[in-house]
C-alpha cells in the first residue's frame, strides 16, 4: 500500500522523504521515513522494492530529524499515531532510534501510538534492554512478517530467518513491552506445503502469543522472484479453497490466549476477527459455514475477491 499524503500541504524549506509501503492500520498516521528500502529484500514473494526502484540506504540522523521538523511545520500536532519506515528500522542503532523517538514525541505530543516494521533477525540481535529502551522512547508497537513459522516454507521463500528466531524475537519484544504484531502470509507453501505452514506458524503464535496475528493472502506479482518458480512449475500456487482450509488449519491448532486475530485486508477470502481462545470456535464455526455452501456459490466469493498487495 502506498503512503500519499491526505492532509492539505502548507509551504516548508525542507521536503521530507516519503514511505514506499505502510500496514493498513497505519492509514491515518504521520509517516516518518528513517531507512531507505529493505535490508534484506530477497523475498521472493515480495518484490515491492524493486517495483518502486528502492535499493536499501540508511539515512543520516540530521536527515530524520529534519524531516520530524519538517513534517510538523506542514500539518502541525494534529496526529494520533505515526509510522517509521520503510522495512526494518529495528535493524539501526538502538542510539539512534532512541533519539529519532525522542525528538518525534517531542515534536508531536498529541502522538499516542508509534509503530514500525521490524524484521525477526533484527529483533533477536538486540537485547531486551536495548528493545525496552526502544519502547520507553516511544516505539509502541512492532509489525513483524513471521509469514510463516515452518522452516521449509521460509527456506523456499528465502525468508532468512527460522521458526527458532522467530520465537525468540517474539519473546524478546514481548518482554520489552512493545505491541508484537506477527503477520502470516496464507498461501506461501503453495500446493504442497500448506499443512506444515500452517502447523508451524500456529507453533510459533502458540509459543510466543503475540498481542496481534494478521493474515494476508499471497498475491504472486509479475515482478516477484516467487513469479520465475511458479512458472517453471518449481512453485505450484495455493487454490482459493486450499486458502480458506489453510485459515481453518491455523485457527483449529492456535492456543494464544488474549491474542487479536484478524484478517484485515482485503484480498483475504474470509474476514475472520476475535479474541483468541474465547472466541476460536465462532471463528472456525464462520468459515465451515462457508465451505457448506454450495460449491458454485463459494467460487463466485472466490472470483469476486481481489487480488491486491
Amino acid at each position: 500500500m502506498t503512503s500519499r499524503a491526505i492532509f492539505p500541504i502548507k509551504n516548508t524549506m525542507h521536503e521530507p522523504e516519503h514511505l514506499v509501503i505502510r500496514p493498513p492500520s497505519e492509514a491515518r498516521s504521520l509517516l516518518v521515513r528513517t531507512v531507505r528500502g529493505c535490508n534484506w529484500n530477497r523475498c521472493l514473494f515480495c518484490g515491492i522494492y524493486d517495483l518502486f526502484g528502492t535499493p536499501y540506504s540508511t539515512r543520516s540522523l540530521d536527515e530524520v530529524i529534519k524531516d520530524i521538523d519538517a513534517l510538523h511545520d506542514i500539518y502541525g500536532d494534529i496526529f494520533k499515531t505515526a509510522f517509521i519506515g520503510d522495512a526494518n528500522p529495528i535493524s539501526l542503532d538502538t542510539e539512534f532510534l532512541v533519539t529519532v523517538l525522542t525528538h518525534l514525541r517531542e515534536r508531536f505530543p498529541r502522538v499516542q501510538r508509534v509503530t514500525s516494521y521490524g524484521r525477526a533477525s533484527s529483533l533477536q540481535k538486540k537485547t531486551v534492554e536495548e528493545l525496552r529502551a526502544i519502547h520507553e522512547a516511544g516505539l509502541d508497537r512492532v509489525h513483524v512478517g513471521l509469514e510463516s513459522g515452518s522452516d521449509a516454507v521460509l527456506k523456499l521463500q528465502v525468508k532468512g530467518t527460522n521458526q527458532k528466531q522467530l520465537i525468540e524475537a517474539g519473546l524478546k519484544t514481548m518482554l520489552s513491552g512493545m505491541e508484537l504484531s506477527y503477520y502470516f502470509l496464507s498461501g506461501l507453501g503453495g500446493q504442497d506445503l500448506w499443512e506444515e505452514h500452517a502447523r508451524e506458524s500456529a507453533r510459533v503464535f502458540t509459543e510466543v502469543k503475540p498481542h496481534f496475528i494478521r493474515v494476508r493472502r499471497l498475491y504472486i506479482h509479475p515482478m516477484s522472484r516467487l513469479m520465475a518458480k511458479l512458472r517453471s512449475g518449481e512453485f505450484r500456487e495455493q487454490t482459493p479453497e486450499g486458502t480458506v482450509l489453510e485459515l481453518r488449519a491455523l485457527i483449529d491448532h492456535l492456543d494464544a490466549e488474549g491474542t487479536t486475530f484478524t484478517t484485515d485486508h482485503a484480498n483475504n477470502y474470509l474476514q475472520v476477527h476475535g479474541t483468541l481462545n474465547a472466541e476460536k470456535t465462532a471463528m472456525l464455526g464462520m468459515i465451515d459455514s462457508f465451505l457448506a455452501l454450495p460449491e458454485h456459490r463459494r467460487v463466485e466469493h472466490y472470483n469476486s475477491t481481489p487480488s491486491v498487495i
